[in-house]
């Protein structure tokens, strides 16, 4: 015969599972969102490629629930860069006279930069209320 014990022992695993199959089904909503919803053109398609959440586990049951990017211009794509960027200052050649680089009509001395064009903040912003009421009923 089961204890009391075993039996909320036992209902906390499934709670911990339940709250476990809950983030991951958030997970995979948050990033087919972000990656449908970008506000960027795609070029090469491994930006949005790039873009991937999912859940970790922490000792003691801590679990973290992510969205970020691969690309090593994710961080540039979320804050800016140049004039609208976090160091708000124009983007000017180091070694050169003049800046090379597709997307130029010529060699230039400086450029603006490029404004940012965020999605993994607006996402989480706008899952977190249906996650609450949903972690709170669960």
């Amino acid at each position: 015969m089961r204890t009391v014990e075993q039996m909320m022992r036992d209902q906390v695993k499934r709670r911990i599972a339940s709250l476990h199959l809950l983030l991951l089904s958030y997970a995979s909503r948050m990033e087919s969102w972000a990656k449908k919803n970008r506000p960027w053109e795609d070029r090469t398609s491994h930006a949005k490629q790039g873009i991937h959440a999912g859940v970790d586990i922490e000792p003691d049951h801590l679990f973290i629930l992510y969205l970020a990017h691969t690309m090593h211009y994710g961080e540039y794509l979320e804050t800016g860069t140049g004039i609208y960027g976090p160091k708000k200052k124009p983007i000017k050649p180091v070694n050169k006279k003049y800046l090379y680089g597709p997307g130029l009509p010529h060699p230039v001395k400086q450029v603006k930069g490029m404004k940012p064009k965020p999605i993994i903040r607006p996402t989480v912003e706008s899952f977190k209320p249906l996650l609450m009421n949903d972690i709170k009923k669960l």
